[in-house]
């Protein structure tokens, strides 16, 4: 008698327990049955957006609740180099080029930008409880196609331009000033023809070397750090506002120079660098392999005469890495390069043939406003051709 009512206890336990069990599981919120549908995706976001973070831990926990399934997202900040470097790659393989974030690839379906992420993430969904697949792929155009003819005319667009900021470059008092000292002290020395022809031979090529790798390494640091697209508008300000500082700055030297005072010009050379350069010349001129000691030289004095030089290479080169977002800006950089040392290489000439550096000296002076006057009309061109190439 009592082993039945032991047994009737047990079974009685039991019975309340598995009733509070069922009570319990049905009680539960469907959403968090372990069976629900997957949806996967790749989001890229940023660190600290909120379109990005409301879309992340808000809106994704909505959409679950609504339609009783589970997202599951890979995330990568675009900020971080590797993100942004995985982002542009996976874009490419659809010929997509990056232009805004965040961006969720989902599917056959890549979703650029909140608004587009916001709209179609419920279509992605209800399509997939559907069909039990993602949605069919919604027609794109070849981005990477249409950039490649867009960078082909801004390309072409852009070849007058570099080429003539190079000539005035060229001519500019501070690499004119250094070709006109290196052309006085060299005639102190008097050498053969065939070793004059080398000493300006290896000055100018190693002018040009200098300065090519330096722009090389511009352009290099403006693409990777600046031409994303968030950075662009502040590219083009910055080319603006330096375009119009210098527009005043080469007008002013123009009037200046009108009244006999061009040694009181603005944009010129320290008298310290004027020194170091003429140093540098004096002292590797000097030495017994006097070729190489050209070349040492022009290397050295491009480098320092940079901070002069610099007011138009530097708004050229942004210019170029706006204009022409591909491998083509570095034929620019040549072109640009070649136009610089033209001026240099004419004036070794006309020495070269017997004309004196003196008189080289007198016409240059003589003709300083127009030089001054064309630098002006360049920069205004390169403040406007910025925004519209």
């Amino acid at each position: 008698m009592k082993s039945g009512r032991v047994i009737s206890a047990i079974l009685s336990f039991f019975a309340i327990f598995a009733g509070v069990s069922l009570i319990s599981v049905a009680s539960q919120p469907q959403g968090d049955s372990p069976h629900r549908p997957e949806i996967r995706g790749v989001y890229f976001t940023e660190t600290g957006c909120s379109h990005c973070d409301a879309f992340l831990y808000t809106q994704k926990a909505q959409l679950e609740e609504r339609y009783n399934v589970r997202i599951v997202l890979e995330t990568h900040d675009i900020l971080s180099a590797e993100g942004y470097a995985v982002c542009v790659e996976m874009l490419r393989r659809q010929r997509l080029k990056f232009t805004v974030f965040p961006v969720l690839f989902i599917g056959s379906n890549i979703y650029r930008g909140s608004s587009a992420i916001e709209e179609n993430m419920p279509k992605e969904i209800e399509y997939y409880l559907k069909h039990g697949s993602y949605r069919p792929a919604m027609p794109r155009t070849d981005e990477l196609a249409e950039d490649a003819v867009q960078s082909e005319k801004a390309f072409g667009v852009s070849i007058i331009p570099s080429i003539a900021a190079g000539l005035l470059d060229g001519i500019n008092p501070c690499a004119f000033s250094t070709m006109l000292f290196f052309l006085s002290f060299i005639a102190l020395h008097r050498r053969d023809r065939r070793s004059l022809a080398w000493v300006g031979f290896s000055f100018i090529l190693a002018v040009f070397v200098a300065y090519f790798l330096i722009g090389l390494g511009l352009l290099g640091a403006l693409r990777r750090f600046l031409s994303e697209k968030r950075f662009s508008l502040y590219i083009d300000v910055f080319v603006s506002a330096l375009a119009a500082l210098l527009v005043a700055l080469n007008v002013r030297d123009a009037v200046i120079a009108g009244r006999g005072r061009s040694s009181e010009s603005f944009l010129q050379m320290p008298r310290v660098m004027k020194r170091i350069n003429h140093s540098i010349i004096r002292y590797f001129n000097r030495l017994p392999l006097y070729i190489l000691g050209a070349a040492l030289s022009g290397f050295l004095v491009s480098v320092i005469e940079l901070a002069c030089t610099g007011q138009i290479y530097l708004p050229t080169i942004a210019y170029m890495n706006q204009s022409v977002r591909s491998s083509k800006s570095i034929l620019l950089l040549l072109m640009y390069n070649i136009a610089f040392i033209v001026p240099l290489s004419l004036v070794f000439a006309l020495y070269f043939f017997g004309l004196r550096h003196e008189k080289i000296r007198q016409w240059y002076g003589a003709h300083l406003v127009l030089v001054r006057v064309f630098s002006a009309l360049l920069f205004v061109a390169l403040g406007i051709l910025v925004w519209v190439t």
